[in-house]
């Protein structure tokens, strides 16, 4: 069963990465311009990507909302509206190309959050509390065990 407790991490580790902060520490910004992301946080040192490839997750993730808020706003602006279909192509076409590039970071960032390998630090910094064990604030995952 799930504790608030745990809740209440992930949600807090989703709320890093959507504000582009450090999953880990929450302190260290994630990007350096529109699509540099940093290797590793500036504060606490955790890389963000620890294998090559991992950025696909961000895109599946950027592919999902976009299509999502595309397709419903199709269907749900022609049901409301009956836009002429020419509109409706080179509107949600534009969308998609404009929203694609702009939710970049943030879907990236969203994937480095709750990516296994990414997310698996010693200590945790909380404000007020100081260095903070990780397995005391999440449960414990496979990949957090010592082979």
């Amino acid at each position: 069963m799930t504790s608030f407790a745990q809740i209440s991490y992930y949600l807090k580790i989703l709320g890093r990465g959507l504000w582009l902060r450090c999953p880990n520490c929450g302190q260290g910004v994630m990007f350096r311009g529109l699509f540099k992301m940093e290797a590793t946080c500036p504060e606490c040192h955790v890389r963000y990507e620890r294998k090559y490839g991992e950025s696909i997750g961000g895109m599946f993730i950027n592919l999902l909302v976009v299509e999502t808020i595309s397709v419903a706003g199709y269907f749900i602006s022609d049901a409301l509206l009956k836009p002429p279909l020419i509109f409706q192509l080179i509107f949600w076409g534009t969308f998609n190309l404009v929203f694609v590039i702009l939710f970049y970071r943030h879907a990236r960032a969203l994937w480095v959050a709750i990516s296994p390998t990414a997310s698996t630090p010693i200590t945790v910094h909380e404000p007020g509390r100081g260095e903070v064990s990780a397995q005391a604030d999440r449960p414990e995952r496979k990949h957090d065990q010592k082979e």
